[in-house]
């Protein structure tokens, strides 16, 4: 019971490891692409950003690292590993469209969109000191808020469906596993 436990708290520690990771890569680009190309002058950019974020974080990064670090689903069987990709790809392009959805929501159809001016200061002998300015635009709080729903539907999928434990190794790997053991 206690290794199960054991297991399973490593197992989620490491998912949220890779988690911050492909998120942080999929912010990265976003806001490359938002800040230092055209997007971000168009009522449609974060949209756009957003699903080549996601295409650059999830297919090239996300898949693999959840596979082999996160569930331990060392197979490289052709079969069990086009079955886990198009489980994973499918599962990430469900919730690509519920973050779509949001992003297009809040940013177009809301108009969440506005630059927020943060501006933090404090008097000092009569005199205003600021130590913040800087700007930030409300489609970061809608991708932050889209990012949260999207996170806790991408566990379900990849732990319930997609790296399932009876999928892992095939008998054959299962043998040659235990014989490079030995």
């Amino acid at each position: 019971m206690k290794k199960i436990k054991r297991e399973s708290v490593g197992e989620f520690i490491r998912y949220l490891i890779i988690g911050f990771s492909n998120t942080a890569i999929n912010w990265v680009v976003f806001t490359l692409l938002n800040e230092f190309t055209p997007l971000g002058d168009f009522k449609t950019g974060a949209t756009i950003s957003s699903a080549v974020a996601w295409i650059i974080s999830t297919i090239f990064f996300a898949f693999w690292a959840y596979k082999l670090f996160v569930f331990k689903s060392k197979s490289m069987l052709p079969g069990i590993l086009w079955m886990e990709f198009v489980a994973f790809t499918s599962a990430r392009l469900l919730t690509f469209g519920v973050e779509q959805l949001i992003i297009f929501i809040g940013c177009t159809l809301m108009g969440f969109d506005n630059d927020i001016n943060i501006l933090l200061s404090r008097i000092v002998n009569s005199e205003t000191k600021v130590f913040v300015d800087f700007t930030l635009g409300e489609r970061y709080f809608v991708k932050l808020a889209a990012t949260g729903v999207i996170t806790i539907l991408n566990y379900i999928f990849s732990k319930l469906v997609i790296f399932k434990k009876g999928q892992r190794l095939s008998s054959s790997e299962d043998h040659r596993d235990e014989g490079e053991k030995a």
